[in-house]
C-alpha cells in the first residue's frame, strides 16, 4: 500500500511491530487504516489516511474516522496511545468544496423555487440540513479524539505542505501534533464564506490563546511552522532541508507524474518515518501531555492589526475594480490588500469570540463553544453569498461578496 499506511505497516522501525489491521476503508484512491500496533512494550493504534493529491476530507471520508473509533471500542484497556498520520504532501485542502458546491448549487435553485412558491421559512431552511449533517459529523470526530484524549496520549503527525480547513482541524483534535518544520496551517474557511466548523477555533483558544486563535481565523494567514511552535499549536517540530516534491515539466506528462508520485512516495518513507518515530515516542511517554503555559506563547499579530485588516478586507469596496478578476492577474494587488474576507463569516466569527476572554477556559468550555462554533458554520451554509466564496476559491477570481443581498 501506497501513502502513509506504507510506513505503518513497515518493519524498518526499531521495536516496533503491527499486530494486525482493525479497520480498512477506500473510495477510489483515498483510504483510511487503523491498525493495532506495539512500540516498545506498549500498544496502541495508527489511523493513516489519505486522499491525494490534494487529501480533502469529503462526508464519507468523515464517515470511515468514526467507524475506526467504533473499532477500538472493546480494546481500550490494552491502549495507550492514538496517533493519526497522514501524508507529508505538499497541500491538503481540507474540506471538499465541489462536493459542498454540487449540494449549495442545488439546494439555492430549490430555495428560489420555494420562495417563489410562498413556502414558509423553516421549509426552505431544511434544503440546507445538509450542510448541519456534515458539521455533526465532524463535532462527532472531535467528540471521539476528546473522549479517548481522557484515557490515553493522542497524538497526529503533521508533514509535509500547508493544511487549509478541514485537515487542519483534524489535526487539532489530537491533544500533541508532531510536524517538520515546512508543515504550515491555514484557517481559510472565512475568505470562502464559513468559518472552522469541526472545532478549529475552540481548539486552537485551548492551545495557543484567543488572541492568536482569533488571528488565524480572522485573517485566513497562512501560519508555518516555526510560528505553530512558539505559539503552542504544534508541541515538536522535526528540522528538515529537504524541500517539498514538484511536478517538474519535461515535455512528457505521463513520465513527469511517475518522477512526481515517486518523489512524494521518498518524502513519505522518509520524513513520514521521522514523524511516526517522534509521535510513537510522544504516546508511550509517560509524563503526559502538556499545554504550553500561557505566558510562554507568543503572539503572532497585535490584536491592533488585526482588527485593521479584518477591517479593510472584509469591506467589499476595498476590492472595487478587482471583483471576479483572475487571481494571477491581481498577484500584485492581493500582496498589498489581501485576499477579500466574507463580511458574514467575520461578523460570526467575533461574535463567538466576544465573550471568551472572560471565561475560564476548561475542556467542558471548549466543547460548548465548538458546538456554537458548529451551529453558527451552519448558519453561514444558508447565506447566498457562501456560493460567490466557493465559486471564487475553485475558479480562483477575486470574490466579490456584495453580489448577492443579505438573506
Amino acid at each position: 500500500m501506497q501513502g502513509p499506511a506504507k510506513i505503518v505497516r513497515t518493519s524498518e522501525i526499531p521495536n516496533y511491530k503491527v499486530l494486525g489491521p482493525l479497520f480498512e476503508w477506500a473510495e477510489g484512491n483515498a483510504y483510511l487504516t487503523v491498525d493495532r500496533v506495539q512500540y516498545g512494550k506498549k500498544q496502541g493504534a495508527i489511523f493513516s489516511y489519505c486522499n491525494p493529491p490534494v487529501h480533502q476530507i469529503g462526508n464519507s471520508a468523515l464517515a470511515a474516522f468514526l467507524q475506526g473509533f467504533d473499532t477500538l471500542d472493546p480494546l481500550e484497556e490494552d491502549l495507550w496511545f492514538i496517533i493519526f498520520h497522514s501524508a507529508c504532501d505538499p497541500v491538503h485542502a481540507g474540506g471538499d468544496l465541489k462536493e459542498s458546491l454540487e449540494r449549495l448549487q442545488q439546494s439555492n435553485a430549490e430555495r428560489d423555487r420555494l420562495q417563489a412558491a410562498g413556502a414558509d421559512a423553516e421549509r426552505i431552511r431544511a434544503l440546507f440540513d445538509w450542510g448541519d449533517a456534515r458539521i455533526d459529523k465532524g463535532f462527532a470526530l472531535y467528540s471521539k479524539f476528546r473522549e479517548w484524549g481522557d484515557k490515553m496520549r493522542t497524538v497526529a503527525t503533521c508533514g509535509g505542505g500547508t493544511r487549509f480547513g478541514g485537515s487542519a482541524e483534524v489535526v487539532l483534535m489530537s491533544d500533541e501534533i508532531v510536524a517538520d518544520s515546512r508543515a504550515a496551517m491555514c484557517f481559510s474557511e472565512s475568505q470562502i464564506g464559513l468559518i472552522p466548523g469541526w472545532g478549529g477555533v475552540g481548539r486552537a483558544i485551548t492551545k495557543a490563546g484567543v488572541d492568536n486563535a482569533r488571528a488565524m481565523a480572522a485573517t485566513a494567514r497562512i501560519v508555518k511552522a516555526p510560528d505553530l511552535e512558539v505559539i503552542g499549536i504544534f508541541n515538536e517540530v522535526l528540522l528538515t532541508g529537504a524541500p517539498l516534491p514538484k511536478k517538474n515539466r519535461t515535455g512528457d506528462p505521463e513520465a513527469d507524474k511517475l518522477r512526481y508520485l515517486k518523489a512524494l512516495q521518498r518524502n513519505d518513507d522518509e520524513m513520514g518515518k521521522a514523524l511516526l518515530i517522534a509521535a510513537l515516542d510522544k504516546g508511550t511517554d509517560s509524563a503526559g501531555a502538556t499545554l504550553m503555559e500561557p505566558f510562554r506563547r507568543k503572539t503572532l499579530i497585535a490584536q491592533n492589526e488585526v482588527d485593521a485588516e479584518i477591517a479593510r478586507r472584509s469591506n467589499p469596496l476595498t476590492y472595487e475594480g478587482l471583483w471576479g478578476k483572475p487571481l494571477k492577474e491581481t498577484a500584485e494587488a492581493m500582496a498589498e490588500l489581501g485576499k477579500p474576507l466574507a463580511p458574514q463569516s467575520i461578523e460570526k466569527l467575533e461574535a463567538l469570540l466576544a465573550d471568551v476572554g472572560k471565561q475560564t477556559w476548561t475542556g467542558e468550555t471548549e466543547q460548548a463553544f465548538i458546538r456554537a462554533e458548529g451551529r453558527a458554520d451552519g448558519e453561514l451554509y444558508r447565506d447566498p453569498r457562501l456560493l460567490v466564496g466557493i465559486l471564487a476559491t475553485l475558479q480562483q477570481h477575486v470574490a466579490d461578496f456584495r453580489e448577492v443581498a443579505e438573506p
